[in-house]
């Protein structure tokens, strides 16, 4: 039968693999949405910070799948520390959570792209066609000013746009969305640290486990 060791052996290696898809799914989050975001912005800035969390929890399910499937205590006491680090990287996002920064923050995005739009048509076309939204305050900012209200406005199947524009801003539309998106990854920052504890607790009850074996071996 399998010992005590061995199951928290493969228990590990089970976890770790889990791990390492949910650090790959972060990434690939990350890389999604840093394109939504302008070069240099603190949105992007803050991306690449994300990007660099799912990259330390890749090396760390490797390090971990690794260190259990050796048996090594000194590759598991290396695992243990990244996740330390990343439960510590976690709470400084968290201690760094701001709604209203948020907030502001994508006011700024948009009416840098609204200005955009006045000087060069196209500006808001990929804003408005996936948040489903008009302009800056609606259509009517279009018609103010004397211009076409956009293909972009309209909800369009198969070819056909309706007949009457989208009558959220977007303004509205994409603080909305951004927010909620900011809401998510609050959670998702608490669920990892809940999960990476679960992983502490498993690694150091494994190397209990090796410590034993290696003094059973010594006497």
């Amino acid at each position: 039968m399998p010992t005590v060791r061995v199951c928290l052996q493969w228990t590990s290696v089970v976890f770790n693999t889990i791990t390492l898809i949910v650090g790959i799914l972060a990434a690939l989050a990350g890389v999604y949405k840093l394109e939504k975001y302008d070069e240099g912005s603190n949105e992007h800035l803050e991306k690449f910070v994300q990007l660099g969390m799912a990259g330390a929890l890749i090396l760390a399910a490797l390090i971990g799948c690794l260190g259990a499937f050796l048996g090594s205590i000194k590759v598991m006491v290396v695992h243990l520390v990244v996740l330390l680090a990343l439960i510590v990287s976690h709470i400084w996002k968290l201690s760094h959570y701001n709604e209203t920064k948020q907030l502001d923050n994508t006011e700024v995005y948009v009416m840098d792209l609204w200005m955009k739009e006045l000087v060069h048509h196209g500006g808001m076309q990929h804003l408005q066609q996936e948040y489903e939204c008009c302009g800056d305050k609606g259509y009517a900012d279009y018609t103010s000013l004397n211009m076409k209200v956009p293909r972009s406005c309209f909800h369009t199947k198969d070819g056909i746009h309706a007949l009457y524009p989208y009558a959220e801003g977007c303004m509205v539309a994409v603080k909305r969305a951004y927010l909620q998106m900011y809401r998510y990854e609050r959670w998702a920052h608490c669920g990892l640290i809940g999960y990476e504890v679960v992983g502490i607790i498993l690694g150091i009850t494994l190397c209990c486990q090796l410590t034993n074996k290696t003094r059973r071996y010594a006497y």
